[in-house]
């Protein structure tokens, strides 16, 4: 108490002034601190992907090809127009962040095991595994297919995904082929005489792993899960090249 007596007022005064002084430098430093997180955040690239839907049809085989061979296009094909020739369906992959993404890698997922478990409960199907082959059969779905499962979910890569509003090029990657055609199949075999039976099966999603870093070398990882709805679907039966139109749905894991 004597001591608070003793203070004047000029004391008060002087205390006051380094309060407020301070409090003054701690609000800087927080403002700057904030700023340095902002100009950080100003440098982090964002990778994603978006839904699509497309077309599946049947390719016009030759005389030596018995086998239905699938190809997929994201708009719909005329009526008399050529299905043939190399084909494959690619996903567009953004950078929605503000900064570079560089050394973009990725590489595929996808439970076969799943797959076969459900597929082979119609027994139509002949599913046979050699070294990293699997060959597909079925008199039914008028199919034989073999897919190099490891070479097909290598992946790849980028250098280098410029932000979304300053890219002039579309980034987009290959969807590896199995997954379509075991889903074409899967549901295939779901097709009654009444329409689509019940499919209460679990059709695996497919896993996108992807890895890449900032301009300071962090690295970031994702991993999408695209899952594949149907949206129409052909009878092998019908006299029609469009077999079917697919719907990807993509969620981060």
């Amino acid at each position: 108490m004597n001591l608070l007596v003793n203070i004047t007022t000029a004391d008060w005064i002087n205390i006051i002034i380094a309060s407020i002084t301070l409090l003054t430098a701690i609000i800087a430093l927080l403002t700057i601190n904030e700023m340095r997180k902002q100009r950080v955040h100003s440098y982090f690239p964002d990778l994603n992907m978006a839904n699509f839907s497309f077309y599946v049809y049947k390719r016009d085989n030759d005389d030596e090809i018995k086998s239905i061979n699938l190809h997929y296009y994201k708009k719909r094909k005329k009526k008399k127009e050529k299905i043939d020739g190399f084909n494959e369906l690619k996903i567009g992959i953004n950078n929605i962040g503000f900064g570079v993404a560089k050394n973009v890698n990725w590489t595929w997922g996808f439970d076969f095991e799943q797959a076969k478990k459900i597929i082979c409960k119609d027994k139509s199907v002949k599913w046979e595994k050699k070294g990293n082959n699997i060959i597909i059969e079925s008199k039914k779905a008028n199919i034989e297919w073999a897919f190099d499962i490891y070479q097909d979910s290598i992946g790849g890569n980028f250098n280098f995904i410029l932000p979304f509003s300053n890219e002039n090029r579309k980034t987009e990657i290959v969807i590896p082929y199995y997954f379509i055609n075991l889903y074409w199949l899967h549901m295939i075999t779901k097709i009654g005489k009444k329409g689509i039976k019940s499919i209460e099966d679990y059709f695996p999603n497919l896993e996108l792993n992807v890895k890449y870093t900032d301009i300071h070398s962090n690295e970031i990882e994702k991993t999408f899960l695209i899952k594949i709805n149907i949206q129409m679907i052909a009878v092998v039966q019908e006299n029609t090249k469009t077999l079917a139109k697919f719907r990807f749905e993509i969620s981060e894991k």
